[in-house]
């Protein structure tokens, strides 16, 4: 690789590549790097597994052992096709990174194959086997393997994209697809993490009791929350044996149950450097709310929008405090507009917006699309699609490029299926779930007047227009500060010409601020291989973009 420096592990200064010791901090630096020994902890910790023998508790690992798979290999191509996905889903094929595979995972790969798989089969792998660990883990203090491999898939895919040829694509597509995999990691986790597991009546009476005797649930410990959103999240998800704790709990202490619920919803299942979702607790204001929303770059048209809505559902909420009747209204949307122009980030803030007015309990966003919602036979798709909507209940179902969902033919039968799925939970759980699909203005058109219940559910409609030159500018600016950046005066004129061209030469499907994040990858990465041969950076440098850094 190109880069002549590294980063310490103890001080996280940059020093030169070929440093014994950091001079900052004195750390000494081991000849293997960081992630080529993660690796080989990694496959350690595979072998160990293989050779444990016992799979009775771990049925999972049992089934693949069954087939003469080894759990090193599982994870060796797992690992593989991540990155190859990564490359030819960002444009990025070479043969260097076909040599960095090969070095780092020891095993050998062409751009022929690739799929995307929104779970590779290693994580469940571990999960089950964190299970069968558990209480050493829990005595120990001690984080799961899952979290670990989590790490390396982030570190793994940060340095693939260092090597040989890189698009900006393949940026966003490593950052979607880390994003996306936080999500089913969750939800693998919370679907999943009682199913290989005895019940243990004792435990199960014993937090019942504590929870239905306890005056709050901030009295509580730890462990008995912990375990009681496990039995709620296992009778959620369809596992009788949990149910009578859960109605139970249900009947004599509805205020617990709504506790455990709410906070289950902000609480990250590992720890990672991903930002977790933000809390929307009491300190949080509606009006910081809509300061929030207000302060956005651009979107004056939507923003207009959003704050006649919430100031419609305001005053119909204190009518029906007063008795007055009022018509029937639905709060169902659809977001039109090119990609990279807010749709999300407004969804987000109105379902935390629409929480504090009491429309929906919990207040959280859960995104999804066709992929998230079609299964691979008729009966699936009915079962995939429920399970999302269970996960969205009392908060916003937000389906991003939901025209996808309209058959195609006669013969596409799961889009419609999925579609079926969602107007009867629309209709069922009409007081604690919204949905908003997003997606292209004239798909979108077309995909709510394909279906009469469709239409008769979504009849709001929000356009989100394209970020002009001025307001593209904003965006890379908020980035700059947001990374505590600033541009010096050459690049700061450059960067607004450049937003002019990007506008006036947009095409039907311009991606706005997406394409300004690409644009700001670029240039970090250009500063970072300006600034590689100093070795006596200041923080003014680091701090500085120049015009060199677009060019």
């Amino acid at each position: 690789m190109s880069e002549n420096w590294k980063i310490c592990d103890n001080c996280q200064h940059k020093v030169n590549i070929n440093a014994l010791k950091c001079p900052y901090c004195n750390n000494e630096f081991s000849d293997e790097s960081t992630l080529n020994h993660d690796i080989r902890e990694l496959y350690e910790y595979c072998d160990l597994i293989d050779s444990r023998g016992d799979y009775s508790k771990t049925p999972l690992i049992a089934e693949i052992k069954s087939h003469d798979i080894s759990i090193r290999n599982l994870v060796q191509n797992d690992l593989r096709n991540f990155l190859v996905f990564i490359a030819c889903e960002g444009e990025s094929q070479c043969d260097e990174k076909l040599e960095f595979i090969h070095d780092n995972l020891g095993i050998d790969a062409n751009f022929d194959n690739f799929s995307r798989i929104d779970l590779p089969e290693s994580f469940k792998v571990f999960h089950e086997n964190d299970l069968f660990h558990n209480d050493f883990l829990k005595d120990n203090d001690l984080e799961g393997y899952t979290n670990k491999l989590y790490g390396i898939y982030r570190s793994l895919g940060d340095e693939f994209l260092k090597c040989g040829l890189t698009q900006p694509k393949a940026h966003a597509v490593l950052n979607e697809y880390m994003n996306n995999l936080v999500h089913n990691i969750s939800q693998f986790k919370r679907n999943n993490s009682l199913a290989n597991r005895p019940v243990d009546e004792n435990r199960i009476n014993e937090v019942l009791d504590v929870l239905v005797n306890c005056s709050s649930v901030g009295d509580v410990g730890e462990d008995i929350i912990a375990d009681a959103r496990s039995f709620i999240n296992a009778s959620v998800s369809g596992d009788d044996r949990y149910t009578a704790f859960y109605d139970e709990l249900s009947e004599k202490r509805p205020d617990v149950v709504a506790s455990i619920i709410i906070s289950s919803n902000s609480d990250y299942i590992f720890k990672t450097s991903e930002k977790p979702p933000e809390d929307v607790g009491e300190e949080v204001t509606l009006q910081d709310l809509l300061d929030e929303l207000n302060k956005l770059v651009g979107l004056e048209k939507v923003k207009k929008d959003v704050n006649s809505l919430i100031n419609l559902v305001q005053i119909r909420k204190i009518r029906a405090e007063r008795g007055m009747k009022q018509p029937p209204m639905s709060l169902h949307l659809v977001f039109s507009g090119n990609p990279g122009t807010g749709k999300t980030t407004v969804a987000r803030l109105l379902s935390k917006i629409y929480c504090k007015l009491g429309i929906i309990s919990k207040g959280h966003l859960i995104e999804t699309d066709r992929s998230g919602l079609v299964g691979g036979y008729l009966g699936q798709t009915a079962i995939k699609t429920q399970e999302v909507i269970q996960s969205a209940m009392g908060g916003i179902l937000f389906i991003d490029e939901a025209y996808t969902l309209a058959p195609k033919s006669q013969d596409d039968a799961y889009g419609q299926e999925a579609i079926d799925t969602i107007l009867k939970a629309m209709e069922d759980h009409r007081d604690d779930l919204i949905v908003i699909v997003a997606g292209y203005p004239d798909l979108m058109d077309n995909f709510i007047h394909s279906n009469p219940g469709l239409e008769s559910r979504f009849n709001k409609y929000i356009f989100f227009e394209d970020y002009n030159p001025s307001e593209l500018h904003g965006i890379f600016l908020s980035m700059c500060e947001n990374s505590s950046l600033k541009l010096d005066d050459k690049a700061d004129e450059y960067l607004k010409g450049l937003c002019e061209d990007i506008y006036n030469t947009r095409g039907d499907n311009f991606a706005n601020a997406r394409q300004i994040r690409n644009i700001f990858e670029n240039v970090l990465t250009a500063q970072a291989n300006r600034l590689s041969a100093d070795d006596d950076i200041t923080d003014d440098e680091l701090m500085t973009i120049l015009l060199e850094d677009f060019e």
